[in-house]
């Protein structure tokens, strides 16, 4: 009995951390953004790298350069045909090409979370 409701315990603090695992991007940065829905306030906003380390996306790289502005929100960073404002304003990425209005994708803690329940009815199989 002490077995299983430690393997239980386990999943329940996997998917907790799981879920709690995604961070908002530098609140300095996010300032400029507070308008917009709280999906893009993540490293990949201005990263390629969702951990925020690597290089400046597109419009991370307009952005430091142009700062916010008219010229950063009217620009077309990813030349995927929306311009930043309305990606922005649909919740979805301006430096990311893959990324764009009416094209949802389910999100990673979403995904993990899946795995992580996968994974329970795995061990409470064994158990």
């Amino acid at each position: 009995m002490w077995k299983r409701w430690r393997n239980v315990t386990a999943v329940i603090l996997l998917v907790s951390l799981l879920l709690l695992a995604p961070v908002d991007a530098r609140p300095e940065y996010m300032k400029d953004f507070k308008e917009y829905s709280d999906s893009i306030k993540k490293c990949t906003l201005c990263h390629v790298q969702s951990s925020g380390y690597g290089g400046l996306n597109s419009f991370g790289a307009d952005y430091a350069k142009l700062g916010k502005g008219e010229r950063l929100l009217t620009k077309d960073s990813d030349g995927d045909g929306y311009t930043n404002q309305q990606e922005l304003s649909s919740g979805t990425f301006p430096g990311d090409p893959d990324s764009k209005p009416g094209k949802e994708a389910p999100g990673m803690e979403v995904l993990a979370a899946l795995f992580a329940i996968y994974l329970a009815m795995l061990i409470v199989r064994k158990i």
